[in-house]
């Protein structure tokens, strides 16, 4: 299983500065086959400037372990993150 692109990346607006919320298409790849799925996640960064990303839940129609995809896609969200590569408005 591995992450390949988040496609159609949007910012939605919120009251905290400090408090990113996104939507997004992940395209992910199975042994066989790629799927694309919504998801949506929050990155927020304390007042120590350490990030933290948070995403909502799985739709249930994957058909694939939950916790190896949520934590595959934390990573490259987090990795997108320090390169700066989320929109900013």
């Amino acid at each position: 299983m591995k992450v390949l692109e988040l496609n159609s990346i949007k910012k939605h607006d919120g009251y905290i500065y400090y408090i990113h919320h996104y939507t997004a298409n992940a395209k992910i790849e199975f042994l066989t086959k790629e799927i694309v799925i919504p998801i949506s996640f929050t990155v927020e960064i304390n007042p120590l400037g350490m990030r933290s990303v948070d995403l909502d839940p799985i739709p249930r129609e994957v058909d694939y372990p939950v916790l190896p995809i949520t934590k595959s896609l934390k990573e490259f969200i987090d990795k997108l993150a320090v390169a700066g590569a989320l929109p900013e408005v």
